[in-house]
């Protein structure tokens, strides 16, 4: 099993990390692409498998996948439990290769794991399995020297620079970009973020 990330060791129990809720992002992603026959989305780093799960039961036909063993065993069982199939499994996305497309791709808390002489490569597979007008939806936590690190920081996470994430974008309609400073309490203990959001269309 693996031990790069904290998270495995996390996922072990029955107990869901981060809840059952959906992220309030995906309203807007329903919103920008609405779900129809064939309509494909791909969670990059999908932990629990909480967000896949909900896009299945909304009607898209949904593929997800994380680095941690026990993450993708609790996305399946979840899918079964409520009654849809998602496409779930073990990868990394250092190294992942896809020959498909989507009309919705998404990364929450999982970019900052990219090793830095993979971002190129990253953003350039993202264009390649992004449709004709599908939408990318990436955050990742950016570096702010009145922030201390938080404290279930992971030990292969690295902080981005502001507005490095949104460079990747340059030749795509913008949707919504944004930085906020936000407090979490993930692991126990409150702590603040600093966070890059982008929404985009592939034109």
């Amino acid at each position: 099993m693996s031990i790069r990330t904290n998270y495995e060791k996390w996922y072990e129990g029955d107990d869901y990390y981060w809840g059952l809720e959906p992220g309030d992002f995906l309203y807007e992603l329903i919103r920008l692409c609405p779900p129809s026959p064939g309509t494909k989305v791909l969670d990059i780093g999908c932990g629990e498998g909480k967000d896949a799960v909900y896009m299945a039961e909304k009607g898209y036909k949904v593929s997800a996948f994380d680095l941690t063993e026990n993450g993708i065993r609790k996305s399946v069982s979840l899918a079964k439990n409520r009654g849809v199939e998602i496409n779930a499994y073990v990868d990394d996305i250092n190294t992942f290769e896809i020959n498909e497309q989507f009309d919705i791709i998404y990364s929450t808390g999982t970019v900052q794991y990219l090793f830095e002489e993979n971002k190129d490569s990253f953003f350039e597979k993202l264009e390649k399995i992004t449709r004709r007008n599908g939408i990318v939806y990436i955050n990742v936590f950016v570096e702010k020297p009145f922030l201390e690190l938080p404290p279930d920081w992971d030990k292969e996470e690295k902080m981005w620079r502001s507005g490095e994430l949104f460079t990747h974008f340059a030749d795509w309609k913008i949707e919504r970009i944004d930085e906020i400073i936000f407090e979490d309490n993930s692991g126990g203990i409150p702590h603040y973020h600093c966070m890059d959001t982008i929404v985009c269309r592939k034109v």
